[in-house]
């Protein structure tokens, strides 16, 4: 039984089967750290942590097994390609988590950052109505639209679109009509503080 602040006996609105079923659906995505806060933020903390608790109880289920002689061959052959590729950089679609920008509506996913150059490649998710501030590019800054829309001012990218800004540039406020999902390549960028 749930108590507010005053120890007063709180009681849940009663969901339709469909909204329950969707519920249940975000709190167990977001067990497995596969939603932003904010799209894990309509799921009580609590619905989270019995998800997490009934995949920890399947997890402990399930009984090891070793691989047949020939899958654990194929298995070692491809650890051995990978290992003999060795990638700067190997994030897959479900690993990694997005994080808050730092700006209403604006979410990053970083995916690789050179040390040396200091060139980081990301991407930004926007809500419809989102706005990044004035930036300066202390490095060229390639942007691909991968969804939906980019603007400032009255220049807009749409998907498909791609665009360069070239190194030592001042990019006016950026918005976005209907959202978007951006890859981006750049060095660092200054923030004007609004």
């Amino acid at each position: 039984m749930n108590r507010d602040l005053k120890g007063n006996e709180m009681v849940e609105p009663e969901l339709d089967q469909a909204s329950q079923e969707e519920l249940e659906a975000t709190a167990s995505l977001a067990a497995l750290g596969m939603l932003t806060p904010r799209e894990a933020s309509v799921v009580q903390p609590r619905q989270i942590r019995r998800m997490e608790e009934a995949v920890a109880s399947l997890v402990a289920a399930i009984a090891p097994a070793a691989p047949r002689p020939s899958v654990r061959e194929r298995l070692m052959a491809r650890v051995a390609a990978y290992e003999e590729l060795r990638p700067l950089a190997d994030v897959r679609r479900n690993e990694g988590g997005w994080l808050s920008a730092g700006f209403p509506g604006v979410d990053v996913r970083p995916l690789f950052r050179d040390r040396t150059s200091g060139q980081s490649t990301v991407l930004i998710r926007m809500e419809p109505g989102a706005k990044l501030p004035t930036h300066s590019h202390g490095a060229n800054e390639q942007c691909l639209v991968l969804e939906g829309d980019i603007r400032w001012g009255e220049v807009a990218y749409e998907a498909g679109d791609f665009v360069v800004m070239a190194k030592d540039t001042t990019h006016l406020e950026l918005h976005s009509k209907s959202g978007n999902l951006l890859l981006i390549i750049s060095g660092h960028n200054e923030y004007a503080h609004a």
